[in-house]
């Protein structure tokens, strides 16, 4: 009998997952998206975003990095404003935009602009991974073929470069762009490119950045801590100081804001507080609105910034590999086919209404371990299959010791054959 109960409890934790497994390959269904964090009733919603939109502390201002609206300003006056920020020796500076090509109607305003690059003791320009030709991936080899660069009129003799690109999943620019990670470093053509935020904070802190870099994750979570001032799009706002065009070029500004500092040069909208620029603008985690978003919350160089903070403090989010997430999934099943079996065997009619019960305890239960570890841990919990295990497991048992038991027995089949005579 003992040999028997635990029998049962194998084969129905197998039929469960062969249960999961046929849903998740009947791809017209995405059933699976019901019960991903991601799921279709949050939409672009995952349950960990409410750690970042409520749970955080209001941050101090870092001032450590310094944005600067380039805006809609002319390469004349890009150039003058790199001027006016350089004289006053930051420790780098970030170029979060790109000059493709030549002004032929502003060859004044290219020469101006070259020559500032020129003058930047420290200057990371930003690069682009193109996939031009695809990327190459077979066993032994997973390489991005081109990149992309601003002209080369702009890229002084010593230039760093990192590339800006951001993971957002959005396969055309009409999607929903949320970006939850960036991609850390690439091997192109032979050679390893890092990130645009990697290389800026290694100028502050190399140790640091080889460190996060050498984590050997391809790609990393943003530890979202704040934004620019940005009229309550994200609940943490102002962990930057931003300065404005008009007050670079005006010089409206001290230099103690400047000096040893990482500046980035980037677009935040026609002025500081531009709700209605959507140019280089993003949904993320710290979206004040986390669930039915209407309106990007952050530029692109802000992201960058949020990256570079956690390079800088060592303030990582790590997460569980795939195949931890299976494990505990089927730890899960086990326990759960091991006391629903003995409530079906030993309380039949309560097994409805314990088994609803208890499956629903344990989807609260799961989604609150995972915001409270990644709050309290910085470690993100992907519990999707578990979640699709409880579930399922109820009526996924009944089902096999209703249909599929009953079936493979000789009296089973005989009292299924015997009714439907009837």
């Amino acid at each position: 009998m003992f040999k028997k109960f635990w029998l049962d409890v194998i084969l129905g934790t197998l039929f469960i997952f062969a249960i999961m497994l046929g849903i998740n390959n009947m791809t017209a269904f995405k059933i699976f998206d019901v019960f991903d964090p991601i799921g279709q009733a949050l939409a672009d919603v995952e349950m960990t975003d409410v750690v970042f939109s409520e749970f955080r502390e209001e941050p101090v201002v870092d001032e450590r990095i310094v944005l600067v609206n380039i805006a809609q300003r002319s390469r004349f006056e890009i150039g003058m404003m790199i001027d006016s920020i350089s004289q006053y020796n930051p420790a780098v500076i970030g170029m979060d935009t790109f000059f493709k090509s030549p002004h032929y109607d502003d060859s004044i305003g290219d020469a101006v602009l070259a020559g500032a690059l020129a003058r930047v003791e420290n200057l990371v320009m930003a690069s682009k991974l193109e996939f031009s030709q695809g990327r190459i991936i077979d066993e032994d080899f997973d390489e991005i073929d081109s990149m992309g660069y601003s002209w080369t009129l702009f890229m002084p003799e010593n230039v760093h470069t990192g590339f800006v690109n951001l993971d957002t999943e959005a396969e055309v620019q009409e999607d929903l762009k949320m970006c939850r990670q960036l991609p850390v470093k690439e091997k192109v053509n032979g050679e390893d490119e890092w990130a645009f935020s990697v290389k800026l904070a290694s100028f502050l802190a190399p140790e640091n950045a080889k460190k996060f870099v050498d984590r050997g994750n391809q790609v990393e979570i943003v530890n979202y801590r704040g934004n620019v001032f940005d009229w309550g799009a994200t609940k943490f706002g102002n962990l930057f100081y931003a300065l404005d065009d008009i007050d670079v070029l005006d010089s409206n500004y001290t230099p103690d804001i400047i000096e040893g500092k990482i500046v980035i040069f980037c677009f935040l909208g026609r002025y500081l507080g531009d709700r209605e620029a959507l140019e280089d603008k993003f949904f993320t985690p710290l979206n004040a609105k986390y669930a039915g978003r209407a309106f990007p919350d952050m530029f692109g160089g802000v992201i960058h910034a949020n990256m570079a903070v956690s390079v800088l403090n060592e303030d990582y989010i790590d997460q569980i590999s795939f195949s931890q997430g299976v494990m505990i999934a089927i730890l899960i099943c086990l326990l759960n086919v091991t006391l629903f079996s003995y409530i079906y065997k030993k309380i039949p009619k309560w097994y409805d209404g314990v088994t609803k019960l208890i499956q629903l305890i344990e989807l609260l239960g799961l989604i609150f371990v995972m915001i409270w570890v990644l709050d309290k841990f910085s470690l993100k919990l992907d519990l999707t299959i578990s979640l699709f295990v409880v579930a399922l497991v109820g009526d996924t048992l009944e089902v096999y010791y209703g249909l599929v038991k009953n079936s493979l027995t000789r009296a089973g089949r005989k009292e299924l054959f015997r009714v439907s005579k009837i």
